[in-house]
């Protein structure tokens, strides 16, 4: 009878062994240990994490599934053999590439300095675009089309009479050469709007901004926040535009008819 107690016990202690066996390794990646490793073991529903010196133990038998994730690094996946139930095993997990490369593209982009190079270039690309495109709104105001402006300017010196009450605004004001440049650059302020909204023949545009230089603007008006004031200006200058228009060819004085 003891003799089969003792064999039953052995039994039972090898049945224990074999059902509470561990497996224990560490984990690098390249040349480091790496801690907070996720260690899973699927088959019997058991998990750990590595420690601090990258270090675990889980329980195991043969033919488990571990499974060892972080992030940032690829996944890896053993079915357990002898050796790793025997001795200490090491795992090298690698970086995940894509990971990375996805994570990188969340940052926010860093601000590049402003080149005022790059912009000129910009700017000096749009003018020459726009001077190609209306080349006939570019040629000098004194000579288009075999018309002299110099002589039409001064039958129509009513025109280009500066008021000298504006010529004291603490803002320089807006020049013939800001009013082309305002209108061969901007997206609101350009040909199209001189024509559809303020009604002025593309062969009369260079001629009133001459008239607007006259009339003395503040520069501050080409600021983005006073656009909508600078919009009020441009149609009452247009209307007064066309009404000086219309008086000059009552009296007699006959103007280039626009295309």
């Amino acid at each position: 009878m003891r003799i089969l107690i003792l064999l039953t016990g052995v039994v039972i202690l090898m049945m224990g062994n074999a059902y509470a066996q561990n497996t224990s390794g560490k984990v690098y990646a390249g040349d480091k240990r790496v801690p907070g490793v996720l260690v899973q073991n699927l088959t019997q529903n058991k998990s750990t994490t590595t420690t601090d010196e990258g270090d675990f133990s889980l329980a195991a038998r043969l033919e488990d599934s571990l499974v060892f994730s972080a992030p940032f690094m690829e996944t890896q996946v053993f079915v357990v053999e002898q050796y790793q139930l025997e001795k200490v095993w090491v795992v090298e997990l690698k970086e995940n590439l894509n990971e990375l490369d996805e994570v990188r593209l969340t940052e926010a982009p860093k601000e590049k300095p402003f080149d005022v190079r790059v912009y000129d270039s910009i700017f000096n690309s749009r003018i020459q675009n726009d001077i190609k495109k209306n080349r006939q709104l570019y040629r000098p105001p004194n000579s288009t089309n075999g018309v002299d402006f110099m002589e039409i300017g001064r039958l129509f010196m009513s025109l280009f009479k500066k008021d000298p009450s504006k010529q004291k605004e603490s803002y320089a004001p807006i020049t013939y050469k800001q009013y082309r440049v305002l209108f061969a650059t901007d997206e609101y302020f350009n040909r199209e709007f001189l024509v559809e909204q303020l009604g002025i023949d593309a062969y009369y545009h260079n001629l009133f901004f001459e008239y607007c230089d006259a009339k003395q603007l503040p520069g501050n008006l080409l600021e983005p926040e006073n656009q909508l004031d600078l919009l009020d200006k441009f149609i009452e200058l247009a209307d007064s535009f066309e009404a000086e228009l219309n008086e000059f060819g009552e009296n007699g004085m006959k103007l280039p008819e626009g295309n």
